[in-house]
């Protein structure tokens, strides 16, 4: 059967690509927004040991947006016997943040539990448990445009760890098949093969090094998941 026929819009691939995503035992979002655009589908797996870490230290919010993670990654961890002072950070962030911006958003990582304040008003943070996932799934789904598709799945590898292209079957045979094989696994992305009723890999994504993802991007897609895993713990 000609599954490129089947399928006259790429959101009716989201169903099978969902369901792919979920047999792998994964949390899932649609119509993932990133910098760059849109993910038609991203899946996230937690580190059970990890999430009840974070839960122990009363931690049950989500950090929020990206800056207040960059500034939270920047504090030191308190295991490590290090502090920063404020003043310090106004002064690392002032491009990005005014000081009462940079105020404010140490406020509510103290009050969230992220941040404590010891000798002379200097700063540690309670972690431990960074990084919460041990995986993270993007999946965009294309009925034809595959460099596009490659295009945004590459871009998807910078908080990813793995990334995927899915097409309609016999396209994505064709692709995983062709020379353009080799594209894709030179970017670490994977193919998936598409029908109506069910998923395959084709192209296995190789994803990143861990020093090549963006970690306060990572972070945020993360704790976007965060607040749907506690309340199902």
């Amino acid at each position: 059967m000609d599954t490129e026929g089947v399928f006259r819009l790429e959101r009716e691939m989201a169903t099978p690509g969902r369901e792919w995503l979920k047999r792998q035992g994964l949390l899932i979002k649609e119509e993932f927004s990133t910098p760059w655009g849109i993910c038609d589908l991203v899946g996230v797996s937690f580190s059970q040991e990890r999430v009840r870490q974070r839960l122990n230290l009363g931690q049950r919010e989500a950090i929020g947006p990206p800056l207040r993670i960059a500034l939270l990654n920047r504090i030191p961890d308190s295991e490590a016997g290090e502090t920063v002072a404020p003043a310090r950070l106004e002064s690392e962030f002032n491009d990005l943040l005014t000081p009462c911006e940079i105020q404010r958003a140490l406020r509510n990582l103290i009050e969230s539990g992220f941040v404590v304040t010891v000798h002379s008003g200097c700063l540690q943070k309670l972690n431990g448990w960074v990084p919460l996932h041990w995986r993270i799934v993007a999946l965009e789904l294309k009925l034809r445009r595959v460099e596009e598709a490659l295009n945004q799945a590459r871009s998807h590898l910078r908080f990813a760890t793995h990334s995927y292209v899915g097409l309609p079957s016999e396209l994505a045979l064709r692709v995983a098949q062709s020379t353009r094989r080799r594209d894709f696994l030179n970017l670490g992305v994977g193919i998936v093969a598409v029908s109506p009723t069910h998923c395959e890999v084709v192209v296995r994504s190789q994803g990143q090094s861990s020093a090549e993802q963006d970690k306060v991007l990572q972070m945020h897609c993360v704790e976007r998941f965060w607040r749907t895993r506690v309340r199902d713990n």
